[in-house]
This record gives structure tokens, C-alpha cells and sequence, in this order.
């Protein structure tokens, strides 16, 4: 318990600089002009923020266009980074879906590849097959 406060506190104060210039973005668009272009000392932040929090997440925060963030970090020479994904999930199966004793369980492999290059090796039996699908999303989608 005492690890999560720690942890918690620690966020916020890695999230200060990233509050702050969201409450500079909501006041400059409260008093904004239609069709004003955001200026360069919002963008200038929202660039340096995303070394410390991933372009996705400052794109998100700040209701900004992830491929236009992108764009100027790359035009800085920073490279954008990429979010850790989860080196192992674990899968429960739903109540109720016991095998019955004495019966064959199913088994099944499976080798995921994604658009990125990472690969993951499935080993399931039993129950493990009706989560298939939804591991199958996940992955993908990370």
C-alpha cells in the first residue's frame, strides 16, 4: 500500500507541468479569435512535454492534433516516444465454462505478429480458448 501512494504522489508532480499548460491551452482558447493559430510558446510546450509523457497522451491532454504534435517534435530532431507495453497479461476464464471430468481439453498455439514487429507465442487449453479473440485484439491494438 505504501508503494502505490508513493507512486501516486509521484505522478503528480510529473503531471504539474502537463496541468499547467493544459490551463494555458483552456484560457487561451476561452478568449481565442476564430480561426486563430495556437501560439508558437503553447506549441513550444506541448513539444517539450511529450518527452516526458509520449505525444499520444500530450495530444490527448491538450485537444491537439496527434499527427500535427508529431510533426513539430520530429521538426525539433526529438523522436516521439513510444508507450511500454505489457510484457505479460494473464487471461481468467469465465465462471461456469468448466470442463467436464474425464474430457479431451482443446489445446492451441498461436504466433501473433503486429504492424510493428513484436511477436507473442500463445500456449492455450481448456478454458484459455474463449479469451483467444480478445488477446488477439489487444495486441493489435497496443
Amino acid at each position: 500500500m505504501e508503494a502505490t501512494s508513493k507512486a501516486v504522489v509521484r505522478g503528480r508532480v510529473r503531471c504539474d507541468g502537463l496541468s499547467r499548460l493544459k490551463r494555458q491551452f483552456e484560457q487561451w482558447r476561452a478568449g481565442r479569435k476564430v480561426g486563430a493559430r495556437i501560439p508558437q510558446e503553447l506549441w513550444g510546450g506541448a513539444v517539450d512535454l511529450v518527452g516526458e509523457h509520449g505525444a499520444c497522451r500530450v495530444a490527448a491532454e491538450l485537444r491537439l492534433d496527434y499527427a500535427v504534435l508529431k510533426r513539430r517534435v520530429g521538426l525539433t530532431g526529438d523522436k516521439v516516444r513510444v508507450q511500454e507495453t505489457p510484457r505479460f497479461v494473464e487471461l481468467l476464464a469465465p465462471a461456469g465454462l468448466a470442463t467436464p471430468a474425464g474430457a479431451v481439453r482443446p489445446q492451441c498455439v498461436v504466433e501473433l505478429d503486429n504492424a510493428r514487429g513484436a511477436r507473442m507465442r500463445v500456449e492455450l487449453s481448456g478454458e484459455g480458448l474463449c479469451s483467444l479473440s480478445a488477446l488477439c485484439s489487444a495486441f493489435w491494438a497496443a
